[in-house]
């Protein structure tokens, strides 16, 4: 696995979990794990039906398994009520800040996205609209009263402008969240070479990892004492 790509450790359990015939078990990502001053590859599983990204699941996996970097075998492959991956505590999960950050971000793109369209709408004419709207002097009449064109306009449209800006929002969001994991792998690579090549065990940059993680599975509890540093 010199060309180091995460999904080879979740093929090299999958297997592992068929030969165990936990077929209804879905790996999670893969994390890391630190023990005995040795880092490991660390994988979670749970129940395929675990609703792993809904923050109020709070599931403990059933499952997990630690894999040797240097070689990618598997060295333990555990069910959690046998043998806990929690040392002491369980760790309590906190996503307060992140819910607080994605409200911050989600009304700030909603606000700025609908001033953009609304200006837009208001400042800038199709070529055939401009042409009726200089022969109209820009103005209607509408029960005696003369009103803006483009601020009649607005006012049918703001509604469902408003609808469509908060989808936008949303898949922005999604998006942008998604692509988290992009950032991990490459994270994620940067902590292997370092630990193959040097023998040296990043944990500020585990620490990251094990952020991201949090965020990630937001139902998934017990991430921070998997990666037990």
């Amino acid at each position: 696995m010199d060309n180091l790509k995460l999904d080879n450790y979740l093929e090299i359990v999958n297997k592992e979990k068929i030969n165990k015939g936990l077929d209804n078990y879905t790996p999670l990502y893969p994390m890391l794990r630190k023990e005995d001053n040795k880092l490991y590859i660390g994988i979670m599983l749970t129940k395929q039906n675990d609703e792993v990204w809904n923050k109020d699941s709070n599931i403990k996996p059933d499952y997990w398994a630690l894999i040797d970097i240097t070689n990618n075998n598997i060295v333990e492959f555990n069910e959690t009520k046998t043998k806990d991956f929690v040392v002491g505590k369980l760790k309590k999960k906190n996503l307060e800040n992140k819910q607080k950050e994605i409200s911050k971000y989600e009304v700030s793109k909603r606000l700025q996205y609908k001033e953009y369209l609304m200006n837009d709408i208001k400042n800038n004419n199709l070529p055939i609209q401009q042409k009726l709207a200089n022969i109209l002097n820009n103005e209607i009449e509408i029960d005696g009263e003369k009103i803006n064109i483009n601020d009649y306009i607005i006012t049918n449209i703001e509604e469902d402008i408003a609808n469509k800006v908060n989808e936008l929002v949303d898949i922005v969001v999604s998006s942008k969240y998604n692509s988290i994991t992009f950032y991990y792998d490459n994270l994620y690579k940067q902590i292997i070479n370092s630990y193959k090549n040097d023998n040296y065990i990043d944990k500020d940059k585990i620490k990251l990892c094990m952020e991201v993680m949090n965020n990630y599975y937001d139902g998934v509890i017990g991430i921070d004492n998997f990666f037990n540093l």
